[in-house]
């Protein structure tokens, strides 16, 4: 596993070297830390791709609360949009542990701020399960509504997704209500 920084930091590593990676070590019980260490490790602008690693393995298995922690914790060392997108879009997909919550607001308020509206749209959808919690629900609020009036294909796009994933939702808590 310790040599996963090297495959990582060779000059031209492209999404289909990055899946023969994964595909050789998401089994390793220390994938996601090396993988963690590695994206500290790398070059600014490669660090995506350790990110990238991270994401897939978030998409296939469920990362412990403590992967998570350590990442938001150190999220803000990710300065390159593509390693940004790629956090914003693992964070939007896993949620945040409460314990991690405080570390990677600031983060993600950052990318919602960002130029690219591709980061913005991946910020908002790490952001919206913040508005559970007291502290967040208004500044979220107030991101959601400027995030409506983007005129971006990608921000628009989210947040139809957004919008069909809460009916979902509510449609599985009234069928549990009127069952039980």
């Amino acid at each position: 596993m310790n040599n996963l920084l090297d495959l990582l930091a060779k000059e031209s590593v492209k999404v289909a070297a990055l899946e023969r990676i994964y595909a050789d070590t998401p089994e390793h019980p220390e994938f996601a830390r090396e993988a963690i260490r590695a994206m500290r490790l790398l070059d600014s602008d490669i660090t995506w791709r350790a990110v990238w690693l991270l994401k897939r393995l978030a998409r296939d298995r469920k990362l412990s609360e403590a992967d998570l922690v350590r990442l938001a914790s150190c999220a803000d060392e990710m300065s390159h949009w593509a390693a940004r997108l790629n956090l914003c879009q693992l964070f939007a997909t896993t949620g945040c542990p409460l314990a991690a919550r405080e570390a990677l607001y600031p983060y993600l308020v950052e990318c919602f701020a960002n130029r690219r509206v591709m980061l913005r749209s991946w910020a908002i959808s790490a952001l919206v399960e913040f508005q559970d919690d007291p502290k967040y629900r208004k500044q979220v609020a107030a991101m959601l509504r400027q995030a409506r009036t983007d005129s971006g294909g990608s921000m628009i796009a989210r947040l139809r997704q957004l919008a069909a994933g809460r009916r979902r939702v509510q449609t599985k808590r009234g069928r549990a209500e009127t069952e039980s």
